[in-house]
């Protein structure tokens, strides 16, 4: 209905014809990034939430090309919609559509309300368009919601037999927290957490996800995890590429965007209101509570190992510190467990701590050190039992218990 309108041709056009001089404005780098943050969910945990209740050999390939190219497409498809409005109501109003244009808050709540009372059938135009934006914040709350929940769950796993009562007290934290944006300058506020706390801890946290994926957990292992999960060559293929993005392009695209907007930052303003400095250093609060949150967390650790192992040094601590734990191959292990021979990897016990080997490494030692005194190779890899009897019992492997997969290892 909307590119039918009169005047859609210009939002058409100043949709899609672009402005080569903008690459030249940091924010716009800001915008766009936080923007594809947020409708992919990257750095908010949606995605590491949801996938966490995927089969451990999910086809996460698959999966990410369709949510990445899904999103993708629906949010060009739509832009049509928006920038047809647009183009009408200039053509309306007898201004520009660049002058018509509004970001944040005044898109939804007055460029569009004011746009349903010039079409046929106000009123039902009103009825739709209200409703899709109750059901997309709907949606967003779901993944917002579940987000927190786990995470509560995770960290205090007796709540889990209430979980029910968990899920109230969220939802009720959060409507207490929503009212004060339901009141008359509740605009204001809105627009002060969107723009302080929808932007920088976004770029933060993805900065900080390369960093720990890429250089401390080591990209490496994670391009084995991939595949171990997929089975799918591909990841090896594409190893080298990839790497170019996550070591690289990526960290330093965003790092060079997140410094270049603290130093060309300017205080907040809506149409010809400027915020006081009081309420930017609330907001600057705001988005620093979960930017500072990383460091001082990693120094009250580095506190706590030091004073209950004081012979270690500085380094000592490091590796410790960066290590994944004991129970971060859990899932592997249990599906490992299961797929006996059909496995890519072999696990073992080195130097104190749980070690993944390819099998073609591990077949290739067994050869040339058969009669080493310490293990036996082949599927008894961890003792003489090993794994042996767990895998004789066919169909029954998925009534293993975990804690019974994880004593026979060790």
């Amino acid at each position: 209905r909307a590119v039918t309108l009169e005047g859609a041709s210009l939002g058409i056009h100043f949709y899609l014809v672009p402005e080569w001089s903008k690459l030249t404005d940091i924010r716009v780098w800001e915008a766009a990034a936080v923007q594809i943050f947020f409708s992919l969910s990257i750095g908010g945990g949606g995605l590491i939430t949801l996938s966490s209740y995927n089969q451990f050999h999910n086809n996460i390939l698959r999966d990410t090309i369709i949510v990445c190219i899904g999103n993708c497409m629906t949010s060009f498809v739509a832009g049509f919609a928006i920038f047809s409005v647009l183009g009408f109501m200039a053509n309306e109003l007898g201004v520009d559509v660049q002058d018509v244009a509004k970001g944040g808050t005044g898109l939804a709540f007055e460029a569009y309300p004011d746009l349903v009372t010039r079409l046929p059938l106000p009123t039902l135009w009103a009825i739709l368009f209200f409703l899709m934006l109750f059901t997309l914040g709907l949606d967003t709350q779901f993944a917002i919601v579940e987000t927190v929940l786990t995470g509560i769950l995770d960290y205090c796993p007796k709540l889990r037999p209430m979980k029910t009562l968990v899920v109230a007290g969220v939802c009720l934290g959060g409507f207490c927290f929503g009212l004060p944006f339901c009141c008359p300058g509740g605009s204001y506020l809105l627009d002060l957490v969107d723009y302080y706390a929808a932007s920088w801890p976004y770029l933060f946290i993805a900065l900080m996800e390369f960093i720990i994926v890429a250089y401390i957990y080591g990209y490496s292992n994670y391009i084995d995890d991939l595949f171990e999960m997929t089975r799918n060559s591909l990841v090896f293929k594409l190893k080298n590429v990839m790497s170019i993005f996550y070591r690289f392009l990526s960290p330093i695209a965003i790092f060079i965007i997140l410094v270049a907007s603290w130093c060309n930052f300017q205080p907040l303003k809506k149409g010809d209101y400027i915020y006081p400095e009081w309420a930017n250093a609330i907001g600057w609060v705001i988005a620093l509570t979960s930017i500072l949150s990383v460091p001082l967390v990693a120094i009250f650790l580095f506190i706590q190992f030091w004073l209950s192992n004081q012979g270690l040094g500085f380094l000592d601590i490091w590796r410790q510190l960066t290590q994944h734990t004991e129970e971060w191959r859990q899932n592997a292990l249990n599906s490992y467990a299961v797929d006996g021979e059909s496995s890519q990897y072999e696990y073992r016990m080195e130097g104190g701590r749980r070690v993944r080997i390819p099998r073609s490494r591990w077949e290739d030692h067994c050869r040339t050190e058969r009669n080493g005194p310490s293990f036996v190779c082949g599927l008894d890899t961890f003792n003489k039992e090993g794994f042996s009897s767990i895998f004789s019992k066919g169909s029954e492997l998925d009534k293993v218990p975990e804690q019974q997969v994880l004593s026979q290892m060790f």
